[in-house]
């Protein structure tokens, strides 16, 4: 994303909760809806779709074991305004506050797996992945993620 800050990646740190352990899905769900957090050897299984173009990756230490965070930085532009369901600001000039359900333009293309809208500003913290990106996932009987059609 561009202007994106840099993270102080010696500040980052986890501690699991002993008292309530939990599963842990091999994708860690968190807040930040814009990147992905998930040990090492997840990523190593999508190959090269996952390194492809834009990327950042950070280490975040845990108690158990390193997570990395995994922030697409490619930006497309590719939301349907008329298909899509969303909510708007009363007061400032009618930006999009909040989308209930994401669609992408009739017809949209694109040749990257794993990317973000650049348009609306609450979109770009989206994930957008292919379809190669879930069979992959899929296959691997991996868990942590929910898929939406768009």
């Amino acid at each position: 994303m561009e202007g994106a800050r840099d993270i102080d990646q010696s500040k980052l740190q986890f501690r699991f909760d002993k008292q309530r352990p939990l599963p842990i899905g091999d994708f860690v769900a968190t807040s930040i809806k814009s990147g992905f957090f998930a040990r090492r050897e997840i990523f190593e299984l999508f190959g090269p779709i996952i390194l492809q173009r834009r990327h950042k990756f950070y280490t975040a230490k845990t108690d158990k074991y390193d997570l990395e965070i995994y922030v697409p930085m490619e930006e497309v532009d590719g939301f349907d305004f008329l298909r899509s369901n969303y909510e708007k600001y009363e007061y400032d000039g009618g930006d999009i506050s909040r989308i209930f359900d994401l669609k992408l333009k009739e017809g949209f293309s694109t040749d990257l797996d794993v990317f973000r809208l650049s348009d609306p500003f609450v979109a770009r913290f989206d994930i957008i992945v292919s379809d190669k990106f879930k069979y992959i996932y899929e296959s691997n009987n991996l868990t942590g993620l929910r898929f939406a059609a768009a």
